[in-house]
């Protein structure tokens, strides 16, 4: 710059604004507000810091600048000495901690239980421990063989249970699976138990809604099925009933090795997509409305997805296996019970611990034979025909007796009673002026009220109906309506008066009295001897023996009647 020409103010107070090295109030406030450092913060840097944390991972755990930290640090004179060296608080337990991993132990289980035991360390250098040593301590899992199978050749079937609300009520409900392993086509139904019955009419329904039978299906080891294992090999033995069954539907049945569910993992897995697509979250009105949405979601959501492994439609893969499947028998396996139940006086039985009334002409003989199914039971009649048939309760009303009017429609009513011969109609037409309290009694004592009315009407003829009508009244007046305090109102305003005392006896009054009692002796029963004629002596006395009656001095003459007869 030529020293004739003046510098520009302007230009000169923005250069000593850009070089000047103050500053100023706004990044002052700036760096305060930053560095200022809570308790809690440089407690909590201390700890991470001991636990061998670094800067920079500590900034970031903090939400700080490394300056900050590195300050802090400073002030405490963590920075120029390396961090505690805290790993061998683990030493005396490594050994300890290598068999709890072994056990498939989680980290936080392991530090409750080595604390225990006189641990003082942390969890982090704990985990980072566990962490290294897991590849090496834990077994490597065993690598499962994946396989397909042509169509028709394989199902599995399996049971889960559920718990969900039915009427606002939780209830545990058995859903039972079976699924082609080719196409994946599912069917799914809810049942009460997981009895052999409940079981075999499960598979006759999914065999009928799948359009058939492959070739084997697939079981784990139910005891409705097989009996027991043998031999080294496990050679299972199967119910004689499940073997009819089998055999019946023409399929082979094969049994999973024990803890091994994977060999069926295609229901397994079937289970798991129906808990998080139907059943959780979802509420049900009866066991009917359940299996119903059941249907509607396996006809519209399960077999209709394309399917994550095949990539195909179940539905549609199964057009292609359908025809290929074993094909069904005409009539139903009897997948039934047979039981006998008692039939009661009043013709109820009781099945599955509720009572059920049945047709009146079933109660004689006093037993019938049942079939009891999953959903229903049967009562056949004399001849082993089918005459009444009814759904099982809803777990609600499980216990109560369910009655149908229908069934005593046979049997002769009784008859009407006539006007006046009830006991209330008679009590009221005696006694007018207590209807309120006839009301009253029939209100309070419900089943009880004839015996009460009875009870005031003996009150009534015992002490006179002006003396019963006044108690009556003031019982009415305290709205007392039972027949007992109208008995104490009488008892206290009408006492019966008590019988003289009597007075004890010496025992020679008390022999005199009891002689007194006696009757004379009379001769009166023997008069007809004296009257007695020689012809009516008996055999063994004489004529002679027989005196003649004694002369009457007071007796009149015999008289002739005038018109011929005797009269005495």
């Amino acid at each position: 710059m030529k020293e004739s020409e003046e510098p520009n103010p302007i230009t000169s107070e923005k250069v000593e604004a850009a070089t000047s090295t103050e500053p100023t109030p706004t990044t002052k406030k700036r760096k305060a507000r930053n560095s200022t450092v809570s308790t809690e913060e440089r407690q909590r840097i201390l700890e991470l810091r001991n636990h061998r944390y670094g800067m920079r991972e500590i900034a970031l755990r903090l939400s700080r600048d490394r300056k900050t930290i590195r300050r802090v640090l400073e002030e405490e004179g963590l920075l120029d000495r390396d961090p505690p060296d805290t790993t061998n608080k683990l030493d005396p337990f490594r050994d300890l901690i290598r068999e709890k991993v072994g056990k498939h132990l989680t980290a936080t289980r392991i530090l409750r239980e080595i604390r225990e035991q006189g641990y003082t360390g942390g969890r982090t250098i704990l985990t980072d421990y566990v962490r290294s040593i897991r590849a090496e301590v834990v077994p490597r899992r065993r690598v499962k063989r994946r396989f397909e199978t042509r169509p028709a050749e394989e199902s599995q079937v399996d049971w889960t249970v559920y718990t969900v609300p039915i009427a606002g009520e939780p209830v545990r409900i058995h859903a039972l699976v079976c699924e082609l392993a080719y196409s994946r086509k599912a069917h799914v139904h809810f049942y009460r138990n997981e009895r052999q019955p409940t079981l075999l009419e499960g598979l006759a329904r999914a065999f009928e809604a799948l359009g058939g039978v492959a070739q084997r299906v697939v079981f784990d080891s139910m005891s409705t099925i097989v009996l027991g294992r043998i031999g080294s090999n496990g050679k299972p033995i199967w119910h004689p009933r499940f073997i009819d069954f089998a055999k019946y539907y023409a399929f082979q049945p094969f049994l999973c090795k024990v803890r091994d569910p994977d060999r069926k993992g295609r229901a397994e897995a079937f289970l798991w997509f129906l808990e998080r697509s139907f059943v959780r979250g979802s509420e049900f009105s009866s066991f009917e409305d359940l299996n119903e949405r059941v249907h509607e979601w396996l006809d519209n959501v399960a077999n209709r997805r394309v399917h994550g492994t095949t990539g195909l439609v179940p539905d549609e893969a199964w057009l292609a296996e359908r025809d290929l499947l074993i094909r069904l028998p005409e009539k139903r396996f009897a997948v039934h019970e047979d039981s006998v139940r008692q039939v009661g006086p009043d013709a109820t039985v009781w099945i599955q611990g509720t009572p059920y009334t049945i047709p009146a002409h079933l109660a004689h003989p006093s037993s019938v034979a049942v079939r009891l199914y999953a959903e229903h039971f049967e009562v056949l009649d004399r001849a082993s025909k089918v005459a009444f048939t009814r759904r099982y309760v809803e777990s609600k009303d499980k216990g109560k007796l369910q009655i149908d009017a229908a069934h005593y429609a046979a049997l002769p009513r009784r008859e009407a009673t006539t006007p006046g011969t009830r006991i209330d109609e008679l009590f009221l037409k005696r006694f007018p002026q207590l209807a309120a309290l006839l009301e009253g009694i029939a209100k309070r004592m419900k089943a009880l009220a004839p015996v009460h009315l009875r009870a005031l009407w003996r009150l009534a003829d015992t002490y006179g109906e002006e003396a019963f009508l006044r108690a009556a009244h003031r019982a009415l007046e305290y709205r007392r309506f039972n027949a007992e305090a109208v008995r104490r109102i009488l008892e206290r305003e009408h006492p019966v008066p008590e019988p003289p005392p009597v007075t004890p006896m010496s025992p020679a009054a008390r022999t005199l009295a009891l002689l007194s009692e006696v009757e004379p002796a009379s001769l009166d029963s023997f008069a007809h001897l004296d009257k007695a004629t020689p012809s009516e002596a008996t055999p063994n006395e004489s004529p002679l023996d027989i005196q003649p009656a004694p002369a009457q001095p007071d007796a009149e003459p015999e008289r002739k009647d005038p018109e011929g007869g005797d009269e005495a």
